[in-house]
């Protein structure tokens, strides 16, 4: 049972947008339809802490946008909000935020990593190495769209101080009242963070891109492992409010 002190209240802020083929978000469905996507970075906070998930989309959006073009088109491009305007407008600031993680490693969540100069840097283990460090096998992208140069090099050699590697394969709880279960699908560094609140918990995760993809069971297209997207939804079935990392529908929501 989680005590009162280890309850969040959560804000989801919106970081950016996009849109793009709907057989991207639903697994081989709605050819020549597209699907607008939000990401979403989440501010948890309690009494005694300022958690941070996702660190927004990079400043320099040149490279991800040309492989998006290349991909689909102009109308695929990223657009980025200001996360530290956000926080601000929340009544936060990047300097209270003491501890910050990622779903998944990916040049749209660790964008804003070195703004949070206090935080710890909490990353899967798992993840870490098999998308970044070593991966088993060549990515179908380059490691800048994983991590940019400039924010992976501040991680290892400027922040390496504040890094806590954590095993999440089996699931474990990296803060009171947070708990984070790997759950591949997407990338070898997509998780689920399962957070405690007053109402219940909360989970988010990028296994599932929008809302139809849990409710109805239906993997994301553009999936590393669609059966994972079928155990992880089957395993967080009724287990809390599900909160799909990419669904405009969770634009501003707060627990």
């Amino acid at each position: 049972m989680t005590a009162e002190n280890d309850r969040y209240n959560i804000n989801v802020i919106k970081t950016g947008e996009a849109e793009v083929p709907a057989p991207e978000v639903y697994w081989m469905e709605g050819w020549e339809k597209w699907e607008k996507l939000s990401f979403h970075a989440l501010l948890l906070r309690n009494n005694d802490s300022s958690f941070l998930i996702n660190t927004g989309l990079p400043a320099d959006l040149t490279e991800r946008n040309r492989a998006m073009v290349n991909f689909g088109g102009e109308r695929c491009i990223f657009r980025s909000h200001d996360l530290k305007k956000e926080l601000e407008r929340l009544g936060s600031d990047t300097s209270e935020v003491n501890g910050i993680a990622f779903t998944p490693l990916q040049d749209y969540t660790t964008g804003g990593v070195s703004l949070f100069s206090r935080a710890k840097i909490y990353l899967d283990r798992r993840g870490w190495i098999e998308d970044i460090v070593a991966p088993a096998v060549k990515k179908h992208q380059s490691r800048n769209l994983f991590i940019p140069e400039k924010n992976l090099h501040y991680i290892i050699f400027e922040a390496w101080n504040r890094v806590i590697l954590f095993d999440s394969t089996a699931s474990c709880e990296i803060l009171p009242g947070i708990r984070v279960t790997w759950v591949g699908c997407h990338h070898r560094s997509s998780l689920a963070f399962q957070i405690a609140t007053s109402s219940g918990n909360v989970i988010f995760s990028d296994c599932s891109f929008k809302g139809r993809n849990f409710e109805e069971g239906i993997p994301i297209g553009i999936a590393e492992n669609t059966l994972e997207c079928l155990d992880a939804y089957s395993k967080f079935k009724g287990k809390g409010t599900f909160l799909s990392a990419y669904d405009p529908e969770i634009d501003g929501l707060e627990f």
